[in-house]
């Protein structure tokens, strides 16, 4: 049997051709230097140009890329919502939040520089690799595979039971619909085939995501990019896609902030938002909660958004709104007015209570607990957290809690070691793996790994049973994939 062609890995390729984007991040140093946070501004516009060099390579998935950037806009909007405001950090967020600001992006410095230690070394997929993997991949398969997932993983939960000890399980499995998404948005991006069908699947994808208490949406929009950003120079073509993508889903970002708290009343069965949220169990079915979505989106646009003791933000304080959630230095400005002044630093024990909660399953330990991130919150920063909310400290905090400044640094770095270790076992094991799969087997491994703000046990739980389940224990679902979606 005559063998298919073998394309040689090679060494890591030259950063993309930033062309008109150097460019406008220059303009963008430039404006920040007479903002009321100059040095922070220039700073934050250096720091994404050093990500951009670092992890944009041409014509590879910036997987990468994106796992830097998400933490970035974390820790760099504050600085443009106190511009925005003509205030300084320290005006706006309680006095430290210039502290917290260089403690936070010295610390992704800190994970870039742990990270890239082994990015250097690694080895990239070629083009001609990935445009013959994307060719050996059909997309309706693909497709019908990408829906077949939910419906697999909830019978699945449904028989493990709520409370089984293997019901987390289910989670790791639903991921794996993400990985095909990747794989689809890879696919026509890769072989230039951005047609009808294409773009309805991903429109359909996008607004059945939202029947979500939380953000869903955005897994479209990293499937997108990861896609998109598979180019050799930033073409004109290139920044089209870019814009058009950035005008849609910036516009989802202000709708879905606009929308939030009742939409959330809604999916909960509450009638009004009186108290607050009084919990976040989904509890209408998916056809009334889009067709509620569509209602509240309707008047979201026609200024029409009003219920109870809600009503519709102005524009502006709406902008300001989403900016403080996107960005997150609020709670490490907080803790740096209560650590070490009130409460002395936990020198590892936090690290070392969050490594055995995360890492040994509930079916060895049932006594471990109920995870509890207000209490942190709350413990940490004085700031008051409702049972219902979702807030976390944030994995850079806690390392400052248990290390200090100088000891945050260095477990930031070795933070970004391990994430880089991950990322190159991944990519130089690809058994009988399509090179477009290793890409979403990639970003599903690492995504909660890619966070400023997640917690702690939130990340290592998830980063190190991921790894289990997608690089080991989905080998024969992925095998079936491949085999079920090949082109004819």
């Amino acid at each position: 049997m005559k063998a298919g062609p073998s394309f040689p890995e090679q060494s890591l390729s030259p950063p993309v051709e930033l062309n008109s984007l150097r460019i406008a991040l220059l303009i963008a140093g430039t404006v920040g230097v007479f903002t009321a946070n100059p040095l922070e501004s220039v700073f934050a516009v250096a720091q994404l140009f050093v990500f951009f060099k670092a992890y944009w390579r041409q014509n590879t998935p910036p997987v990468i890329l994106l796992l830097f950037l998400i933490p970035w806009l974390e820790v760099s909007t504050g600085i443009l919502e106190a511009n925005l405001r003509s205030e300084s950090l320290d005006a706006m967020l309680h006095g430290s939040g210039r502290a917290a600001y260089w403690l936070s992006a010295l610390g992704l410095f800190a994970v870039h520089a742990g990270f890239y230690t082994q990015f250097k070394k690694s080895n990239f997929t070629s083009i001609e690799a990935l445009k013959s993997a994307a060719s050996k991949l059909s997309l309706i398969p693909l497709i019908l595979a990408y829906f077949a997932v939910g419906p697999t993983t909830s019978f699945i939960a449904g028989f493990l039971g709520r409370g089984s000890g293997l019901y987390q399980f289910a989670t790791y499995l639903n991921e794996v619909s993400l990985v095909i998404l990747i794989i689809i948005c890879l696919r026509q991006s890769i072989l230039n085939e951005v047609n009808r069908l294409f773009i309805a699947f991903a429109s359909v994808v996008l607004f059945l995501s939202f029947y979500s208490f939380f953000s869903e949406w955005r897994t479209v929009l990293f499937a997108l990019f990861i896609s998109f950003g598979t180019i050799q120079s930033l073409s004109t073509k290139a920044v089209a896609r870019i814009l058009i993508i950035s005008v849609i889903f910036g516009n989802i970002i202000f709708l879905w902030q606009g929308i939030k708290p009742l939409y959330r009343a809604y999916l909960t069965g509450q009638e009004t938002l009186q108290g607050g949220l009084q919990s976040q169990a989904l509890t209408r079915s998916r056809s009334e909660a889009l067709a509620k979505f569509i209602e509240l989106s309707q008047q979201f646009y026609a200024g029409e958004l009003k219920a109870g003791n809600f009503e519709e933000l102005e524009a502006e304080e709406l902008l300001y709104s989403t900016l403080r959630r996107v960005g997150y230095l609020e709670f490490m400005a907080l803790t740096l007015n209560n650590v070490p002044s009130r409460l002395d630093h936990e020198n590892g024990r936090l690290l070392s209570e969050n490594l055995s909660f995360a890492l040994i399953p509930r079916i060895l330990n049932p006594d471990k607990g109920v995870k509890d991130d207000g209490a942190k919150v709350t413990k940490y920063t004085e700031f008051m957290v409702s049972a219902t909310a979702s807030f976390s400290l944030g994995h850079y905090v806690e390392f400052f809690i248990d290390f200090g400044q100088w000891g945050m640094m260095l477990a930031l770095f070795v933070y970004g070691f391990i994430g880089g270790r991950i990322y190159r076992y991944i990519a130089s094991d690809s058994r009988g793996m399509n090179h477009l799969m290793m890409c979403g087997v990639l970003f599903v491994t690492l995504q909660h790994w890619g966070s400023y703000q997640n917690d702690a046990i939130w990340i290592y739980g998830l980063t190190f049973f991921g790894f289990i389940c997608h690089l080991f224990l989905f080998r024969p679902i992925y095998g079936l994939v491949k085999s079920l979606t090949k082109a004819q």
